[in-house]
């Protein structure tokens, strides 16, 4: 369901005689001033795919700011009961959840649903000699500690998961696309994640602004 990040912006396409790429305008008054579309390089292309996205990050980062609190805690949890109902998620056996952070969507009412259900909830810790995330179990009640980046992750004593058990991910998100390409914060930590969750359900969480 949830492709690792990648830009929202899809290249458009049209019928018309010059074809996709190079395109001239109908009007004939145009006469010697049209000139063909090029298509962009791969650099140029990379280049607008990056501010495209920084746009987006930042002004969802300003709306989720501008977002109360309380206002926040009642989107969560009428997320959590929207997903709460999917097939996929009626019997996960091991649930790869997060701490929210920065306004964002609260998965705590969900996971709170799924340990219900039966659910182990494994947690992310950013392991920096890696430079990737690790998973580790996580029970209510257990301590967790603020990493670098002022996030609550397990210590790291806490058991590690095995990859290959997580059925369900549910990734926090800025901003997702109708075909549910992600939007994170960039540092490509999920995008180094999910494809060694080979057995999960990708769930990605983020408010309908």
């Amino acid at each position: 369901m949830l492709p690792g990040e990648g830009a929202l912006g899809a290249r458009t396409s049209r019928t018309d005689t010059a074809g996709p790429v190079a395109r001239r305008l109908a009007s004939p008054r145009w006469g010697p001033m049209i000139r063909p579309m090029k298509e962009m390089d791969e650099r140029q292309e990379a280049f607008v795919r990056r501010r495209f996205k920084q746009e987006v990050r930042r002004r969802m980062r300003a709306i989720r700011k501008g977002l109360p609190k309380d206002a926040r805690a009642e989107r969560s949890a009428r997320i959590a009961e929207r997903a709460a109902a999917l097939p996929e998620l009626e019997a996960p056996r091991v649930v790869a959840g997060f701490v929210s952070i920065k306004g964002e969507v609260d998965p705590a009412p969900l996971l709170d649903v799924l340990r219900e259900r039966g659910a182990a909830v494994v947690l992310p810790r950013v392991d920096f000699e890696l430079g990737a995330i690790v998973l580790h179990h996580h029970a209510p009640g257990d301590r967790l500690e603020e990493s670098g980046f002022g996030v609550p992750e397990p210590l790291p004593s806490a058991p590690r998961a095995d990859l290959a058990a997580v059925d369900l991910a549910l990734v926090p998100a800025l901003a997702i696309d109708p075909a549910g390409a992600r939007i994170g914060y960039g540092k490509g930590f999920y995008d180094q994640l999910l494809p060694t969750l080979p057995n999960a359900f990708r769930l990605a969480l983020a408010y309908d602004f």
